[in-house]
């Protein structure tokens, strides 16, 4: 039975009169309610909890149900305040919160064999937790329910719904990411404007089980700020673009977005504003030089710092469009475009500011000194066979690069991942109570970046997943 468009929305926002506290999305692990409970106990630990306090040596740690139930110095905590508990040894061993990657796209096209290959890297990666920027949701919701529930070596998946001008519609992948429908027309890729009601938009994106709402395109300042509104009374956290055109980086900074995506975007808050006028217009539109040492970078920073947005720097990725370019350059001229392709439309991105991936690193750093929140998000993918995920690629820009702390490069990839996500309470830091998402590693993670790769084993929601017994397999052919 299809259910009317006007009487599904109707229920939605019926269902918005109560307390808008947002919907469940951390979950719980499946049990069976009369089985004893489940409780191990970690002996002897270093754990360097993401906090950013210093590594505390020769701790216990307790897990219950999946959850971190106690957490004390070893010779504190008896053994008989939990007679049930399997105890492990586990001293010379060292605990970080589970890695959590901010920026991946799992479902672009959906292809379910692919995106378990990823998943499979990551967990076994020591990823528990990822944040897909905008795929089709169709796939995305049923992976996300077979890493739940157990079906699949995966971390916790959550995902965004996209918004954006109509003219951003253009662009293919919101094809692929929509096939058999329209883009733009369906609840995790909608077209917004002026006239759109923005309470609809958004109770229709949060039915799509979105953790998230992405704003990516064609966007102006005032938009911006109602869409966030909107969404904040909802409850449903707005992750942008830095640079959604015509909204420029201070427009989506006063917005006060949980958080923003891409660093070198930044740079667009130096553009003249005569260049701007021109594009507004259509007379203009691509790449422009600008000078980075403008202040009007230094206030964003300024502004995001104020209202607690996470910059999610996506250094990985700049540094892959810089390779993919040179390859594409020295490789032999691509076919002509399909007859039946449509004509780029120059409305759809405008401007944006030139931005090289060697100035993203100083970008980085200039948002670090300055006392933004820097989460770890690549979007891009690591090399086909390699052991690990894309994400420590990342980490390395950010410790050896950047110069970040190893005690704040630890938070770009926990702590402040989980506040994007809006599930701080939940995970990021190794607390009592929150889920038994932690790694653990046979080197001293604050001694060095590589470290980090030290695996020995890691447990999302208490489930542990052993790194000796990690394959890679051979990656999935793409699907035609």
């Amino acid at each position: 039975m299809r259910w009317p468009l006007a009487g599904t929305v109707a229920m939605a926002l019926g269902a918005l009169a109560a307390p808008l506290t947002g919907q469940s999305r951390s979950g719980e692990p499946p049990r069976n309610p009369n089985a004893e409970p489940e409780t191990t106990i970690y002996e002897g630990v270093s754990v360097l909890d993401g906090t950013g306090a210093p590594l505390m040596p020769d701790m216990s740690i307790v897990v219950r149900d999946g959850r971190i139930a106690a957490l004390a110095p070893a010779d504190e905590l008896s053994l008989e305040d939990w007679p049930e508990a399997e105890v492990e040894e586990a001293r010379g061993l060292y605990v970080i919160p589970g890695l959590i990657e901010s920026h991946t796209h799992l479902a672009t096209r959906a292809d379910r064999a692919a995106a378990e290959f990823e998943l499979n890297r990551f967990i076994y990666g020591g990823v528990t937790t990822v944040r897909d920027m905008a795929g089709d949701v169709r796939a995305l919701a049923e992976l996300q329910r077979a890493a739940l529930v157990g079906e699949i070596p995966a971390p916790d998946i959550h995902y965004a719904a996209l918004v954006a001008g109509e003219s951003f519609f253009v662009d293919p992948r919101t094809r692929s990411s929509s096939m058999g429908e329209v883009p733009g027309r369906v609840p995790w890729l909608q077209i917004v404007d002026e006239e759109t009601d923005l309470a609809e938009t958004i109770a229709l994106a949060r039915g799509t089980w979105a953790t998230g709402l992405k704003t990516y395109a064609s966007i102006d300042g005032p938009l911006l700020a109602r869409i966030a509104v909107e969404a904040r009374r909802q409850g449903i956290p707005v992750w942008s673009h830095t640079h959604v055109g015509p909204a420029l980086p201070m427009d989506v900074a006063r917005a006060g977005v949980t958080s923003m995506s891409h660093v070198c975007s930044l740079a667009s808050a130096a553009i003249p504003e005569e260049v701007m006028a021109d594009a507004l217009a259509g007379r203009r539109s691509g790449r422009v030089d600008v000078d980075l040492d403008d202040p009007r970078i230094d206030a964003v920073l300024e502004e995001m710092k104020r209202q607690g947005t996470v910059l999610d720097a996506t250094l990985k990725v700049g540094f892959f469009r810089e390779q993919m370019t040179m390859a594409r350059d020295s490789a032999p001229a691509p076919p002509a475009p399909r007859p039946d392709a449509p004509p780029p439309d120059p409305r759809r991105r405008g401007v944006r500011a030139a931005c090289s991936a060697e100035e993203s690193i100083g970008l980085t750093r200039r948002a670090h000194e300055a006392g933004v929140l820097i989460a770890a998000g690549t979007d891009a993918p690591p090399a086909p066979d390699s052991e690990w995920p894309a994400l420590y690629e990342e980490l390395a820009y950010l410790h050896e690069r950047v110069g970040m702390s190893m005690a704040d490069v630890l938070q770009a990839a926990t702590r402040n991942g989980a506040l994007t996500l809006g599930l701080g309470d939940e995970i990021g830091t190794v607390d009592e109570g929150k889920y038994a998402n932690l790694v653990f590693l046979e080197a001293d993670p604050t001694a060095g970046v590589e470290n980090l790769k030290s695996v020995h084993f890691t447990l999302k929601r208490g489930h542990r997943f052993d790194r000796a017994e990690f394959e890679l397999g051979t990656r999935p052919s793409r699907r035609p």
